[in-house]
């Protein structure tokens, strides 16, 4: 166990002499990778969800309903009425956490499965925009999942991020797409 600490050390060492340790500061004597959240530098899209909390709040109705028309004994226990609110709130929490694209001097940022993610400018592949701007997909170089904003389904303000993105991706050389 002793040459594992030995070698995670020595890489550290590396990691943070080559400035992509944890540590990593910023001009504005900020970490970029920790400064996550719609709140930081540069510009931010927001968009709303609204297909999942529709969803769990027809579920929470429909749960409802047919408790009270089928049988009465379960219509007076406390867990009936609290699995209904439970998911009343759960839809609340979603429609209220709003999904966002902030686009900074060399990162993008965005959340994805109730996590903050980052994304570097020399990481991004390519990004592509569909031709009615309504659809905009940013595919980074590695294997992980492409970052996709739709009007659609999370009334994103696709026009404007799309000019930004276009600006953005001449500034980092990143190829974009119309498609």
């Amino acid at each position: 166990m002793g040459s594992f600490d030995r070698k995670v050390e020595r890489n550290q060492k590396k990691m943070y002499k080559s400035g992509k340790g944890p540590a990593v500061k910023t001009r504005s004597n900020r970490d970029p990778r920790t400064a996550l959240g719609p709140k930081g530098d540069g510009e931010i899209f927001k968009g709303r969800k609204i297909i999942l909390p529709v969803v769990l709040a027809l579920l929470a109705v429909l749960y409802g309903v047919i408790g009270t028309v089928g049988n009465t004994a379960e219509l007076s226990s406390t867990i009936f009425w609290l699995t209904i609110v439970l998911y009343l709130l759960l839809a609340l929490m979603i429609f209220l956490r709003r999904p966002y694209l902030r686009i900074d001097r060399n990162w993008l940022y965005t959340s994805k499965y109730n996590r903050d993610k980052i994304i570097e400018a020399n990481n991004i592949s390519k990004i592509k925009v569909s031709k009615n701007r309504s659809k905009i997909t940013i595919v980074p170089k590695s294997k992980d999942v492409n970052w996709v904003f739709s009007r659609s389904r999370n009334l994103f303000d696709t026009q404007a991020m799309a000019a930004h993105l276009e600006q953005y991706a001449k500034v980092h050389h990143v190829a974009f797409e119309t498609e």
